[in-house]
């Protein structure tokens, strides 16, 4: 009622008079409540900024066998799909990935993309919420690679080598380029995220990460203040293997052949809708 009475008949700055109205009046999500025995067994936590097929996968392996959290999707995403009595609430959402992503160093670690913030953030104050908060922002040079991966993994439902299959990969050009353009809005949504709040992170490229995991692993460990269970001269293994292949290789050359023009900015005749 009180939105529809600030709401002027007609025009632009009718809509613009409503618009402000209607975010001066919006309820602003309010963070967790921790347990105190909870919060007793945290020493930091990390939250990874990404977006799908990023690596993260790798990185989470690396993170969890190095006992620097287990960074895994808490919010969404694959827990709600693997685990049928996974919580859909956020609230208890924040609850398992303070105690399930938490290793015996007393590090927690999640692994989010911009998309899966969008959801939880209209009901949750995520940041207020997740104690000792670092960020990681992880990135991949190679955003082609990282859409076609994204498409495939999509397509077979493979999205670690220790999976199976569903169903056999088939190029679609669209699919890749859709699947760009999506990875792009994810990663300026984070970086427009962290700029204007003013948050310090800690960098990270995937495939410096696969060159030289302990050296990455190492920067992790000292941004939460802590150390990694790796003995000195053992190398550390996320358990997982590169799923690239000729197939990877095969669509990148169609897709180029097909798509490649710098002459003008290509870009999708539709609106892609990233966070729903």
């Amino acid at each position: 009622m009180v939105l529809e009475f600030l709401r002027p008949a007609g025009g632009v700055f009718a809509e613009t008079v409503a618009s402000f109205a209607m975010r001066l009046f919006r309820k602003r999500p309010l963070p967790v409540e921790i347990p105190p025995d909870v919060l007793a067994g945290i020493k930091a936590g990390i939250l990874i900024c990404t977006s799908p097929r990023s690596g993260s996968n790798h990185l989470a392996g690396l993170m969890a066998a190095a006992g620097l959290g287990n960074p895994l999707e808490w919010f969404g995403g694959r827990r709600v799909l693997e685990l049928p009595n996974y919580p859909r609430d956020p609230r208890a959402q924040v609850l398992r990935a303070l105690t399930d992503g938490r290793s015996t160093s007393g590090v927690y670690a999640v692994k989010l993309f911009a998309s899966q913030f969008s959801q939880v953030a209209k009901t949750v104050d995520l940041p207020a919420s997740l104690p000792g908060l670092r960020y990681v922002r992880l990135t991949r040079r190679d955003l082609l690679g990282q859409a076609i991966s994204w498409t495939r993994a999509r397509q077979t439902g493979r999205f670690r080598s220790t999976e199976t299959s569903r169903q056999a990969p088939r190029y679609d050009g669209a699919a890749i380029a859709e699947s760009l353009e999506k990875i792009a809005l994810e990663n300026l949504a984070w970086d427009i995220w962290l700029a204007k709040n003013g948050l310090p992170f800690l960098s990270l490229i995937y495939e410096e990460i696969l060159e030289a995991p302990r050296a990455n692993l190492e920067k992790i460990a000292y941004l939460a203040d802590a150390k990694i269970a790796f003995e000195p001269t053992s190398v550390p293994n996320s358990g997982l293997e590169i799923q690239r292949d000729t197939i990877n290789a095969e669509w990148r050359e169609r897709f180029l052949s097909q798509y490649s023009d710098t002459s003008r900015f290509l870009a999708s005749n539709r609106r892609i809708r990233v966070f729903r």
